[in-house]
């Protein structure tokens, strides 16, 4: 291709874009007439055209575990809704309630995630509910439900099995340890063995022989589509070869479970006459029982794996540093549990245990289990507040653009909480304090809330509350200020370190 051919090219695409943006311009400028619009506040751009300049300053947040303290900066200089450029795309960053309902409930048809999601994660998980909108989400949240109900998910008996091989293996001497590490081993296993039937053998040091290599493979895969999400019109630049070479490990494993549970499903008229409690409440034999897709029922399971990796591990790991930091209140919650001597900890006990259970909701408030959510405007579409001056007036969303808010930032607004709103204080939920509408979102809002929040609180309830019987002495043995390590959900940067010793009485399960 000669030199000439080459500036034709990049003349047409530089008078292609330009059209393109004044078009947007026009559109703009029509419903900012029809709907009484006004822009919001504008990021103060060193690249004006593509806005490079917030992507790289976002890539280097991550990379220094500053991504949670860098969105509060933005919001802290800019306002609850401000207007940024996103590789030369219109998004708006916002922690307006208003706006946040209108997104996520309201008017959330008009928002989705396909066209964000989908093309980048494809190879690694396929169409399924993290990737997918109208009757395709609608089609995976069906199939997915029923295995959240109460019945499949109040057994707690696996989790204590798991839990007793845990409390062998951590130190018991008052030496300094991250407890971290060990919780998240605790819930690979627990969450493969709820999604697959089967535990992966973090903990017990013997996985399946066909598990070699997954967990590696897994977490290539993951950050791979993060990674190409990220980069958007950029992600050509990541290369290919190993992602897809870890897509098809992860594949390989799934379908070993896939093929059991349809061979399972051939095999059994009911799965609600088997005596088998642990297929009972395995994930995906439920789901095999509607479909035998292949692809679907390995794309489901992915795509919960996702969602489940580090989901309860890290609240539970934030719990237990939000208390050992706190002595006082940590001894008041180990008091409460005591206090009910031999009852057994099950879905009716664990609530009425408010003392833990104001801890764990004011660390979902400080730590929310997904920090950070986004979604693309699907059509022409308008949100409540934001605009002008003041910040009252509506704000257009042409389709296509990008609406990004900040959890954590909106669950430490001073406007909402009060001057201590970064402060650990569980007993501002004391006397059944319920906040503003969509001023709380730990697990998201409007039909797409987390399935999974009832299974999750519970169990970091029954784990937290195991380790005060088990434990008299639990100190926080952390000197550094928190930081957050950021994928699709937060866990603490520097771990959990603590140092414990056994109670004078143990409990014996």
């Amino acid at each position: 291709m000669t030199a000439l051919s080459l500036l034709s090219l990049l003349a047409c695409f530089v008078a292609a874009f330009t059209a393109y943006r004044l078009y947007k311009a026009y559109r703009l400028r029509l419903a900012v007439q029809q709907h009484a619009c006004q822009p919001a506040t504008r990021y103060k751009h060193k690249d004006p055209v593509f806005g490079l300049d917030i992507f790289l300053r976002t890539a280097d947040a991550i990379t220094k575990n500053q991504f949670l303290a860098e969105h509060q900066r933005r919001y802290d200089t800019y306002g609850h809704t401000f207007e940024a450029l996103n590789f030369g795309s219109r998004a708006i960053y916002s922690v307006h309630p208003e706006n946040i309902r209108a997104v996520f409930s309201k008017n959330a048809a008009d928002w989705g995630i396909r066209p964000l999601r989908l093309r980048n994660m494809s190879p690694f998980c396929g169409t399924g509910f993290i990737t997918s909108d109208g009757s395709d989400w609608k089609f995976s949240h069906d199939l997915l439900k029923p295995s959240f109900h109460r019945s499949k998910i109040s057994d707690f008996g696996p989790l204590e099995e798991h839990l007793h091989i845990l409390l062998k293996q951590i130190p018991k001497d008052g030496s300094k340890f991250d407890l971290q590490p060990y919780i998240l081993r605790l819930y690979l296993d627990m969450n493969t063995l709820f999604l697959f039937g089967e535990p992966i053998g973090m903990l017990s040091g013997t996985p399946p022989s066909h598990a070699e290599g997954f967990l590696d493979a897994f977490q290539a895969g993951f950050s791979g589509c993060g990674l190409r999400i990220a980069l958007g019109p950029l992600n050509f630049l990541m290369p290919k070869s190993a992602w897809l070479k870890a897509c098809d490990k992860v594949h390989q494993f799934a379908d070993v479970y896939v093929d059991r549970a349809i061979e399972y499903r051939s095999k059994t008229s009911s799965l609600e006459d088997s005596q088998d409690k642990t297929r009972q409440r395995t994930l995906l034999i439920n789901m095999a029982q509607k479909t035998d897709d292949r692809t679907i029922l390995r794309n489901q399971t992915v795509q919960a794996m996702m969602a489940a990796m580090e989901t309860t591990a890290s609240l539970i790991s934030h719990v237990i540093r939000n208390l050992v930091s706190n002595p006082t209140i940590c001894g008041h919650v180990r008091a409460e549990v005591l206090a009910l001597g031999d009852a057994p900890l099950d879905f009716d006990q664990l609530p009425r245990i408010k003392s833990l259970q104001h801890a764990i909701t004011e660390t979902l408030r400080l730590y929310p289990v997904f920090p950070q959510n986004n979604r693309i405007s699907l059509k022409d579409t308008v949100l409540p507040v934001g605009g002008g001056s003041d910040g009252t007036a509506p704000v257009f969303a042409p389709a296509g653009t990008l609406f990004d808010t900040s959890f954590s930032t909106l669950h430490r607004d001073p406007e909402i909480w009060g001057p201590d709103a970064s402060e650990f204080r569980p007993s501002r939920w004391e006397n059944d304090y319920s906040p503003p509408p969509f001023t709380f979102m730990p697990f998201g809002a409007g039909p797409r809330q987390c399935l999974a929040q009832q299974k999750a609180t519970m169990e970091t309830a029954y784990v937290v509350a195991r380790l005060l019987q088990e434990f008299g002495g639990i100190r926080s043995e952390d000197e550094k200020p928190y930081q957050a390590q950021v994928a699709l959900t937060a866990k603490s940067a520097h771990g959990c370190l603590v140092s414990l010793t056994p109670a004078v009485r143990q409990i014996v399960k």
